[in-house]
């Protein structure tokens, strides 16, 4: 199938006002129609220059058949919406739509480097959505009652498309069996404020959480490389280790657990990790970073091609998913008409409140704080910790680093250290329970909320 874009000329303007002018194409397209001569004369003069859109034609075969194009490109942001009308109606079904918008995704994202495309589609257009899903485009919300077509109010789906995907090669992305996770208001309520909940505990592998959302992403990563097993390190009662080794199973791929001596008794979580088929070294805390670089050089030697994840999900892969967490919390509030004033979240290794304020200075979003809780480490360290993260995601978009006043790390909390609590945490929790029937645990959300 030989399908092309090239950009729109002022000789393609017959053509648009043939296409858009026709019953059978413009059902769903919101035009003042009919559309006229010297008015798109006078729109195509006055946008052919601008650098906030793209205007293409899609030619079949050396004929052009219709239009696509972006619009509202956001540079700063790295994002753009993307329109599509196929104009000949007898090549409608032929796949000239589907391959068009690969085109245009290349353009998207190889040239002009955008992270994101998105789109709306009237909820009655069920062809567009089914073209659009087969391309792996996500429904990430419903915009009720959103806009008047014929003087008749329409809802629409918001449908978005990421880089990251479209660089899988083929390779399953997670992003097109995970819709984002959900926000709840709570019944909870304080000195007349209002408290809502993201539940990333709700991501529908391995008992779900941040470090789900972390390994999802780093699983995309392994799935766009030639590795054949993981390696990665964490305690006992790790969280992290466990969904690793979860992952690793559904995929048939070795993993290689590093572990301190020092932890004590075994827990569930290690218990799972290693039903799930977890392979376990142990050693002395002081010899972690030595016995990582021995097991992969190990694995090496032996024809394997290894993938290091960090502990606790750490990195810039880690950061990137709270970074689309945060895109995530801001298409909640465009959808529903509201703005958080804070996000307060549970702080460990750093990278998840590292994405969010990460996603704030992508966004120029910043009226309101961000709010990490440490669970374990204390100031100046751990501050210190989250804002080598955020500095080192920054650095690797080629952007300026931060100073320490972006990052808001309070440690009142840690009491003696990870896992332990108090009463006031314990009625805190059972509050949430019985208002809101959400478990809170004492080591993370519990301390956090």
């Amino acid at each position: 199938m030989n399908v092309t874009i090239r950009k729109f000329e002022e000789k393609d303007i017959a053509n648009k006002i043939k296409w858009i002018n026709d019953e059978r194409n413009n059902r769903f397209l919101h035009y003042d129609l009919p559309l006229e001569y010297e008015k798109t004369l006078d729109w195509y003069n006055r946008n052919k220059g601008r650098s906030d859109r793209f205007d293409a034609v899609i030619e079949y075969n050396g004929l052009p058949v219709g239009i696509i194009g972006l619009l509202n490109i956001d540079k700063k942001c790295r994002k753009a919406e993307i329109y599509i009308t196929i104009g000949e109606h007898e090549l409608k079904g032929k796949g000239i739509a589907k391959e068009a918008t690969k085109l245009l995704l290349n353009y998207a994202f190889d040239t002009l480097d955008l992270n994101k495309v998105y789109l709306f589609t009237e909820k009655d257009n069920v062809i567009a959505q089914k073209l659009f899903e087969r391309l792996g485009f996500i429904k990430e919300g419903l915009l009720h009652d959103d806009v008047i077509n014929r003087d008749i109010l329409v809802s629409r789906y918001v449908y978005a498309y990421y880089k990251r995907d479209h660089n899988q090669s083929g390779a399953t992305s997670w992003r097109k069996y995970y819709d984002p996770t959900p926000i709840y208001r709570l019944n909870f309520e304080l000195n007349g404020n209002t408290f809502f909940i993201k539940r990333d505990d709700l991501y529908p592998i391995s008992f779900g959480g941040n470090k789900a959302r972390k390994a999802l992403l780093y699983f995309s990563d392994i799935a766009s490389g030639d590795y054949d097993c993981v390696v990665t390190y964490g305690s006992n009662s790790s969280n992290h280790c466990r969904v690793i080794a979860n992952l690793a199973a559904s995929k048939n791929l070795p993993c290689h657990i590093i572990s301190s001596v020092d932890d004590g008794k075994e827990s569930a979580n290690r218990k799972l990790s290693t039903l799930l088929g977890a392979y376990v070294t142990y050693c002395n805390i002081a010899e972690v970073s030595e016995t990582i670089d021995e097991k992969i050089k190990e694995l090496k030697d032996n024809g394997f091609k290894p993938y290091f994840i960090m502990g606790g999900g750490h990195g810039n892969i880690g950061t990137q998913a709270y970074v689309d967490c945060y895109e995530e919390i801001c298409c909640y509030e465009e959808l529903n008409n509201i703005k958080f004033d804070y996000i307060f979240l549970a702080s460990g290794t750093g990278t998840t409140q590292a994405g969010l304020v990460c996603g704030q200075i992508l966004r120029d979003d910043f009226n309101r704080r961000i709010i990490g809780i440490s669970i374990v480490r204390r100031n100046p360290y751990g501050g210190k910790v989250v804002l080598d993260s955020v500095n080192d995601y920054l650095i690797s978009k080629g952007m300026s680093c931060v100073i320490s006043d972006f990052i808001n790390f309070i440690d009142d909390y840690v009491l003696n250290g990870y896992g332990t609590c108090n009463s006031s945490i314990l009625r805190t929790i059972k509050q949430v329970l019985v208002q809101d029937g959400i478990p809170l645990d004492t080591t993370y959300t519990g301390k956090a909320f």
